[in-house]
């Protein structure tokens, strides 16, 4: 299933910005490494969450939450 990156409702910015860059569809972004998405400008943990799940990906992994 192909989600537009519009469907998402990511800000405005961000979604001029990444149309910009050559993408249209959540799956362009499969490829990309979630570090180098949260360097575009205007891409925060809200958007980049949404973007995930899309993709059916977990934004962060458990590794993060371990405790010590």
């Amino acid at each position: 299933m192909v989600t537009k990156l519009s469907d998402l409702k990511l800000k405005p910015g961000l979604l001029a910005e990444l149309t910009a860059r050559g993408y249209e569809t959540a799956e362009d972004l499969q490829d990309e490494l979630g570090a180098e998405l949260l360097r575009i400008p205007g891409m925060g943990g809200a958007c980049w969450r949404k973007i995930s799940k899309a993709l059916g990906r977990e934004p962060f992994s458990d590794d993060w939450r371990q405790s010590k």
